[in-house]
């Protein structure tokens, strides 16, 4: 693991170095994770700020960076840098760690499937040294914290960059450098920080201004708002085929930049096939919704970039397991099924999923939490989650938060909306029936994992 000087780092963060010129290796922004020797950064939020633990971190950290004067510190046994801004310096921090690194860096973002779609490439890669980015640390601390965590002796670094507002993912993409850049997809995620999808498509395809000028792109051949880009790379479009004339345009459009083409053909409801130049490979997922098609063609046309073959891409993607709260089937007594894909969730991947669950043979049911950051159009969003929800079958609509009861009111009879936890429960409990299959989605800050734990329970007793 390469070590870095206390004298470089305060060099590369704009800082003043006060103590000693250790070498270290490890950095922190909690206070509670610190270990002998590491760099505690004193983050500032709204509603903390790692100031207030300089003197616990103190015995442990070799070093702290801070936006304030140090006075209660032994400088010949610990050392800090003052900044200006210790956000600032984490970020300048991990561009300058980032770039002593060898490995190929991707990045990846979208509306919709990042999150899937970065744990395929990583089970792709797993046969390599890989560090990816884990849990959702994708955001402006997240991602600075995830290229601090390199060893320097990775072939390859998967990192997952979100927004929800505009700007947010040029800043990471300048601090990824990226040899890969790929967009999943362009939806209602976080639209009230985007204002409208033209400006989401703007923000995730700005990922693209940070390639490396030998790098790749990848791009959803569905989305409509892909015409817009600009972007002097070599291309690959994933997706459905498409006519001759709409890819000779393409071609033409990117004349002086390699363009190709992986297209995705559905055989039945967990089979497709993949198409790249005049390779073909046709392998079974063990994910659930035809939206894991598209996830998969992203990841393989990530891996094909950067040397995969489309044999061992297909290896990899039959023995992926779905990420935790994704579409994940429980099966519990009485034939009773629940679809946990509480992980998070917005209009897009809502009716993904109730598509998916229309396809089952049983009865079928949906519990709703809240969809967050839809700005002024959330009544409408909720509303025709409802809508889409009749229409494709649905037996009963079960909703708990402010706005899914707009959800529950527009489905009409068999549409219930639950005021707590405790009668949502009783009605869990009891009304029920077997051969019922559940679907339970909502945003993270509706916690619906609590009722995926109740039934599961309730089923064990």
């Amino acid at each position: 693991m390469k070590k870095y000087s206390l004298k470089e780092i305060a060099k590369n963060i704009n800082g003043n170095l006060y103590g000693s010129n250790l070498f270290v290796n490890k950095f922190s922004t909690d206070s509670r994770n610190i270990n002998n020797g590491d760099v505690f950064i004193c983050l500032k939020g709204k509603n903390y700020d790692g100031h207030d633990f300089i003197e616990d971190s103190l015995l442990s950290a070799s070093c702290i960076i801070s936006s304030k004067n140090i006075h209660n510190i032994n400088l010949k046994k610990n050392s800090y840098i003052k900044v200006d801004d210790t956000l600032k310096a984490l970020q300048d921090l991990s561009l300058y760690v980032r770039q002593q690194s060898k490995a190929k860096f991707i990045a990846i973002t979208g509306s919709n499937g990042k999150t899937t779609v970065k744990e395929m490439v990583a089970h792709i890669l797993s046969d390599y040294n890989v560090t990816y980015t884990k849990g959702n640390l994708n955001n402006h601390i997240g991602v600075p914290i995830t290229l601090l965590s390199l060893n320097n002796d990775e072939d390859f670094v998967v990192i997952e960059a979100g927004a929800n507002h505009l700007g947010e993912i040029d800043v990471l993409a300048k601090l990824i450098q990226p040899d890969v850049a790929a967009v999943t997809n362009i939806g209602y995620a976080h639209i009230e920080g985007f204002g409208n999808l033209e400006n989401t498509a703007k923000e995730k395809y700005s990922l693209f201004n940070s390639v490396k000028k030998d790098g790749v792109v990848v791009i959803n051949n569905q989305d409509k708002y892909h015409k817009k880009i600009v972007c002097k790379s070599k291309k690959i479009y994933f997706g459905d085929h498409e006519n001759f004339l709409n890819k000779i345009i393409k071609v033409i459009k990117n004349l002086f930049y390699e363009t190709n083409f992986l297209y995705i053909k559905k055989i039945n409801n967990n089979t497709m096939e993949l198409n790249y130049l005049k390779y073909k490979e046709s392998f079974k997922l063990n994910l659930n919704g035809e939206h894991n098609f598209l996830n998969s063609a992203c990841a393989a046309s990530i891996a094909i970039s950067l040397g995969i073959s489309l044999k061992d891409i297909k290896k990899k993607l039959e023995t992926f397991k779905p990420v935790s709260s994704r579409l994940k089937i429980h099966k519990l007594e009485n034939s009773i099924t629940i679809i946990d894909d509480c992980y998070n969730a917005n209009p897009s991947s809502f009716k993904a999923a109730i598509l998916f669950l229309s396809s089952l043979n049983e009865k079928k049911l949906v519990l709703m939490g809240d969809m967050v950051e839809l700005g002024n159009d959330a009544r409408k969003f909720h509303t025709e989650i409802g809508e889409y929800a009749k229409a494709q079958g649905v037996s009963k609509f079960l909703s708990i938060g402010s706005h899914s009861k707009f959800a529950s009111d527009v489905f009409g009879e068999n549409g219930y909306h639950f005021e707590s936890a405790d009668r949502l429960k009783s009605f869990l409990n009891n009304s029920i029936d077997s051969y019922s299959c559940i679907l339970i989605k909502g945003s993270r800050s509706s916690k619906l994992e609590e009722y995926v734990e109740f039934l599961k329970n309730r089923s064990n007793k």
